[in-house]
């Protein structure tokens, strides 16, 4: 969240010169982001395996409904069939980690630090209730060609009232009092998902590049409520003239008309309530780098990045403060899929695929119109000898009848059936070339949509092997997100917390040492965070593939006794062990780890009675004899 805010007067020339700089170029931008509109749109019903309904679909749904048998146009859901394979893999790959972000230290920073720092951010990760929006992230990114997250820091106040019964000590009766309460809530990062439609970004530049850009902006909509607290923290003014600046929710016809999207200009209020307030409001806050003196906000000529709150019809400012944070870029990470490094937008999926989508549209839909037309029996009658309104009733059991003229006649001479062949037979052997071509273009495979290829049994290297083919692409792409989309985030993360945590509090260890370090749970200040660190990228493994390292491991362990002792003695069999398993899916394989005890303390325990020897039994020793203990019996339970 931005600083405290300016009081910029509604009516004074800052706000008017304001209005100016950010209405420009929020107007530049928006010209620029309209184009691909038409693009993510098709995208949208691309995934719903939607066709907008032309004419004669109209008619034929009308009959349908009226309970005539009636054909449509269908359209496959193969790319989303391919979006959602790709979205699995990626998910996959970034979250199958624990935890899911990790670092090393960059100057010297001990493992005690890291482990604090990547207990603090996955408590953040799991308090923060970012794992939905991270799915969503990705999902955008496929679909559109790129998926926006915005990120604040949360200094969550719980503002709650109840109603308790307590003794009068003046009556002695019991009473009602309806009191309010504030506790401090959540306090770390939290993120959010920014529609393509409700974000913008300065056009000189591409958008994996919009760091770089002057200027970025997202729509946002908010109630009452959000509205209130925002003012109450100081950064919203002018709420006064809120209402008269309202105006509808421009943002929420965009898109597909098949995904429904919420719309705060339909929202109503009773008439008394209405006029104290709106029930909500649209916004953008415009995330601009700027130069203080220039602008009018400051006396520095040194370019700062703010956060100036304007209405969606450019009209009124609510908020105008620095944005405050000390990594010094834009609240947001983009992640794009496709490596493009000059286009202004990347391309989704559903785009990538949309020439085989639709070629594979038309193999489908005209070999099904050609078989229809051949069940259809289409005759050539003798109108002059039979009634052609009777040959107009295609139901089953239909009666014709003749004319008085045909009395008598050949059936065979008025009526003649007219053969059909089906000329689309081989459409759906077309069909099976164009998946392959999908598959080709984006290396996502039947193994990989975890449907086996057909033709006899299969070992596991052969699945394995070709399931490579698609890996190798995606785990290209899935590196690509991971160094420009997911580190810079990650990076962010870690920032803001070194510069916003002032708690200190036990957290629980996390990733694969967890258990090796003693403790489960340790004690994170800002102390411990202090330094600099890097993000361990993804390696874009799928974790199928880690099963063959378990298998490999599994063999290095199988032909140990054969290892010289110099090559044995060198490693910790005990981790390797740990870290096999582990491999293979196992999560608490630590929690069966012994616990070995020295010597000297373990004496020392029994001293003091905390500890008894295992006495084999018939060895004639009494549990707890202190000759046992000084025995030094090899087995002692605490």
């Amino acid at each position: 969240m931005p600083s405290l805010t300016l009081k910029i007067d509604p009516k004074g020339k800052l706000h008017k010169k304001l209005i100016a700089r950010v209405s420009s170029r929020i107007t530049m931008a928006l010209s620029k982001q309209t184009n691909q509109h038409v693009k993510w749109r098709k995208a949208e019903e691309t995934t719903l395996a939607y066709i907008p309904e032309d004419e004669a679909d109209a008619v034929r749904r009308v009959d349908r409904e009226g309970g005539k048998p009636r054909y449509t146009t269908i359209h496959l859901p193969y790319s989303y069939a391919l979006l959602m394979s790709a979205h699995t893999y990626w998910t996959s790959t970034f979250f199958a980690r624990t935890p899911i972000h990790q670092y090393s230290g960059r100057h010297g920073e001990t493992e005690m630090q890291v482990q604090a720092l990547e207990a603090l951010i996955a408590y953040q990760v799991e308090v923060g209730e970012m794992m939905g929006p991270y799915y969503i992230w990705f999902y955008d990114a496929g679909k559109y060609g790129h998926g926006v997250l915005g990120h604040y820091w949360e200094q969550e106040i719980i503002h709650y009232g109840s109603i308790m019964e307590y003794e009068n000590p003046t009556t002695g009766q019991i009473d009602v009092l309806q009191t309010t309460q504030e506790i401090q809530g959540y306090q770390g990062n939290k993120v959010y998902n920014v529609s393509p439609y409700d974000f913008l970004h300065d056009p000189r530049v591409q958008m994996a590049q919009f760091q770089k850009g002057e200027f970025c902006c997202s729509r946002r909509r908010l109630g009452w409520g959000d509205i209130l607290r925002r003012e109450k923290a100081g950064y919203y003014v002018n709420l006064d003239e809120l209402k008269r600046h309202g105006g509808e929710d421009k943002g929420a016809s965009d898109g597909a008309s098949q995904l429904v999207r919420p719309d705060f200009s339909s929202t109503t209020l009773d008439e008394d309530e209405g006029k104290s307030h709106p029930a909500g409001a649209v916004f953008w806050e415009f995330y601009v780098d700027l130069i203080p003196s220039e602008w009018g906000v400051g006396k520095t000529d040194y370019p700062q990045k703010w956060c100036i709150t304007v209405t969606e019809n450019l009209e009124l400012i609510v908020g105008a403060s620095p944005l405050g944070y000390i990594h010094g870029k834009f609240p947001f990470d983009v992640l794009e899929p496709e490596i493009e490094g000059y286009g202004l937008y990347s391309r989704g999926l559903p785009e990538i695929m949309e020439p085989i989508q639709n070629t594979m549209d038309w193999l489908v839909n005209s070999h099904f119109f050609n078989v229809r037309a051949a069940i259809n029996n289409q005759f050539i009658i003798d109108p002059s000898k039979v009634v052609v309104a009777d040959t107009k009733n295609g139901e089953p059991g239909f009666i014709w009848r003749l004319r008085p003229e045909a009395f008598g006649t050949d059936i065979r001479s008025m009526v003649h059936q007219v053969p059909v062949t089906d000329v689309t037979r081989g459409h759906f052997a077309e069909l099976q070339n164009m998946i392959q071509i999908g598959e080709r273009t984006l290396g996502i495979n039947d193994q990989i949509m975890g449907a086996l290829h057909q033709g006899g049994r299969k070992t596991a290297t052969e699945i394995r092997t070709s399931t490579g083919f698609g890996v190798n692409r995606l785990k290209t792409m899935t590196e690509y997100m991971s160094a420009t989309g997911f580190a810079t985030h990650s990076q962010k993360l870690v920032q803001s917390s070194q510069q916003f945590y002032d708690m200190e509090g036990k957290l629980k260890i996390v990733g694969d040492l967890a258990m090796d370090a003693g403790q489960a749970f340790m004690n994170v200040t800002p102390d411990a965070i202090a330094g600099f660190y890097s993000f361990v990228p993804v390696d874009g493994t799928l974790p199928v593939d880690r099963m063959a390292q378990a298998n490999l491991w599994k063999e290095i362990f199988a032909g140990l006794r054969m290892m010289p002792p110099q090559i044995a003695q060198g490693y910790d069999w005990a981790k390797m062990f740990g870290w096999m398993a582990t491999l293979g899916g196992l999560k608490n394989i630590h929690q069966f780890k012994i616990k070995v005890v020295p010597d000297q303390q373990l004496l020392g325990q029994a001293a003091a009675g905390n500890v008894i020897p295992m006495v084999p039994p018939g060895s004639g020793i009494a549990p707890g004899n202190a000759a046992s203990t000084q025995a030094g019996l090899p087995s002692l339970q605490q």
